[in-house]
């Protein structure tokens, strides 16, 4: 590799570091906020440093791609696959091997080619991990044009020598299912005829003969476990016979061949093939619901709670995930299961709290993120709002600080609102006239706060890109990073404790005057609330503004700057009447800023050493 690639890898590393926490939460509120502040001035001067390596080394080198020497191409080769383990810069990567792309297909290198479109589609799919429960087909199209250009070459197959380019044709002909997500009958059976396809030329003696030296039952075994993932399709109700018996057929496979790897390591099964097994059995007709449930609470019970392995991170995540899934098919193991669903989201945050932050992987996020997909709440069990509250902490002090700091500017700027306009807050919380909205004081300032401090869940999906990004970020991950405001927003609408702060997850981001700013398809006619939206996104854009936790390349603003931007965009991105209230709130600003962040760290630091804690 070139030196700025390794300084930029080394820089990559200390960025990582530098966003750790464990030690900093030993130190009281004030100490903790400075050092902070001075490792977030540090990060800032890394990534500025890596945006210019970038920019005089990299970008000029990709934008004239097809006049780079061999050397060139060796050491963006190297680079690219330093990029990728661990996740430290997937977007890199991905620009790089579109690039090798382009280089390849001019040169007419063939081989060169055909691995190219493989690590480049392998890109795609972890990006496209980030957003498909949102969004499951913004990069599966391109996967599966990339994946399926490189398998194409099995036409061509005894041309090519090298065995290790068979291999990439090979490993992309199954790898076209990644592209399918299942969602739809049409979809869950194109994705197993890609996989009968390939398993049909994996399991042909001519192609193994052909090249002897490939891992042929490897690929076979992934094809079968990728086919297992066809149990939500199963789920779905969606599938024909000869689909359920092929699912079942790969989840029996899956299950013989771990049990021998199992016996010749003298080590148990992973407990993810255990739970797919026992799911395909339900599925399939051999389990019912009471005895699926039993044999996950059997795995469940074996886990390890301070195993943060992928191994324990499957085990105490997502099994209680995948279980309050199944427990929600009828009312009455929902009602029967309680005691049990209590006692594992009470181990979860335990599990959350004692996470330390180089364990906090894209694997463990993901999981996480399960967990909120099929999150059970009942009336006098561990409520979604609380659950969410204490995982944000967990995920970073700053993120918390940065929405106490939103939640309380929200509710000085609800409180003038109700004292000088009440007419605006008219509709909000079932309030009919001016005298509703000044008797619901209590109850308006409290939504204001809660609003505030939710608005951002869907943030965590982002986590790596938010607090390791080691450079300025591309216009995809600008655009990738929008989703969080419809991720959030689905996660809360699924429980009563926080389906109120819904709409402000939706359209904090969007523009009063509706021509700018995202998701574009958000419409504010339709949310009887939006008000409390728009009080949240002033003082969302007021905070960052004042502490930027994202680009920490950006300087703080004083207060008064803070003001004059929030002045700029009135009409725009702002209600004109709500900038000139929120302005009007100067004194209170000025008053809860003195000691509103360091207010904001020492609950932070309360959640977090499991101390008591109130808003």
């Amino acid at each position: 590799m070139r030196e700025y690639q390794q300084q930029y890898l080394k820089n990559l590393e200390q960025v990582t570091a530098l966003s750790a926490t464990s030690e900093d939460l030993m130190l009281d509120a004030a100490a903790f906020l400075r050092v902070r502040q001075e490792k977030h001035d540090r990060i800032g001067v890394l990534v500025e440093e890596d945006t210019a390596l970038l920019r005089k080394n990299l970008f000029p080198l990709l934008d004239d791609i097809i006049t780079a020497s061999d050397d060139d191409i060796q050491s963006l080769d190297e680079f690219a696959a330093a990029l990728v383990p661990g996740s430290r810069d997937v977007m890199l990567a991905y620009h790089i091997h579109n690039a090798l792309i382009v280089y390849a297909r001019h040169h007419t290198l063939r081989d060169m080619l055909i691995r190219e479109l493989y690590n480049t589609a392998m890109d795609l799919f972890y990006l496209d991990s980030l957003i498909n429960t949102t969004d499951p087909y913004r990069y599966s199209w391109k996967m599966l044009m990339l994946f399926g250009e490189a398998a194409s070459y099995i036409k061509v197959y005894d041309e090519i020598e090298d065995p290790e380019i068979r291999g990439y044709i090979h490993r992309s002909m199954g790898n076209l299912a990644l592209g399918h997500h299942a969602r739809t009958q049409k979809d869950g059976e194109k994705k197993l005829e890609v996989i009968r396809r390939s398993l049909q030329i994996l399991n042909d003696p001519v192609y193994r003969q052909k090249t002897p030296s490939l891992p042929w039952d490897t690929y076979i075994y992934k094809s079968h476990q990728e086919r297992t993932t066809a149990l939500n399709f199963l789920r779905r109700g969606l599938a024909s016979a000869s689909a359920v018996r092929e699912v079942m057929e790969s989840a029996e496979y899956v299950w013989e061949h771990n049990l021998e790897a199992s016996r010749r390591r003298g080590q148990p099964v992973s407990t993810r093939w255990h739970a797919t097994y026992y799911t395909a059995q339900y599925h399939c007709g051999v389990l019912t619901l009471r005895q699926f449930l039993t044999r996950l609470e059997e795995l469940y019970m074996g886990r390890d709670p301070s195993d943060y392995s992928d191994e324990g991170v499957y085990c105490n995540f997502f099994l209680p995930a995948i279980y309050a899934g199944y427990v929600q098919e009828e009312d009455h193991y929902r009602t029967a299961k309680k005691e049990v669903i209590g006692h594992m989201y009470r181990m979860l945050l335990r599990y959350v709290q004692g996470v330390a932050p180089d364990q906090m992987t894209f694997f463990f996020v993901r999981n996480l993120m399960n967990t909120f997909i099929t999150f059970i709440e009942y009336p006098d069990g561990i409520q979604q709002r609380d659950y969410l509250l204490q995982l944000v902490v967990c995920r970073t002090p700053e993120a918390f600080i940065y929405l106490q700091m939103t939640a309380c500017v929200a509710r000085i700027l609800v409180t003038r609102i109700i004292t000088d306009r009440p007419e605006l807050l008219v509709g909000v919380c079932g309030c009919s006239d001016t005298d509703d909205v000044r008797a619901t004081r209590e109850e308006l300032a409290q939504l204001a706060y809660d609003c505030g401090m939710f608005h951002n869940i869907g943030q965590l999906n982002f986590m790596r890109m938010t607090s390791m990004a080691g450079r300025h970020w591309f216009k995809e991950e600008q655009e990738l990073f929008q989703y969080h405001v419809k991720i959030g927003a689905d996660i809360l609408k699924r429980c009563e404790s926080t389906r109120q702060f819904a709409s402000a997850a939706e359209g904090h981001h969007f523009y009063y005057d509706t021509l700018g700013g995202y998701p574009q398809d958000y419409d504010p006619r339709e949310h009887d609330d939006q008000i409390m939206v728009d009080i949240v996104g002033i003082a969302a854009y007021f905070v960052r503004l004042l502490d930027n936790t994202i680009d920490y390349t950006k300087k703080p603003l004083t207060m008064e700057e803070a003001l004059e931007k929030v002045k700029e965009k009135s009409g725009t991105r702002f209600s004109p009447q709500l900038v000139s209230i929120f302005c009007e709130t100067e004194n209170e600003l000025r008053e809860y800023l003195k000691d509103g962040k360091l207010s904001a760290c020492e609950l932070a630091l309360k959640y977090l050493k499991n101390e008591d804690a109130e808003n």
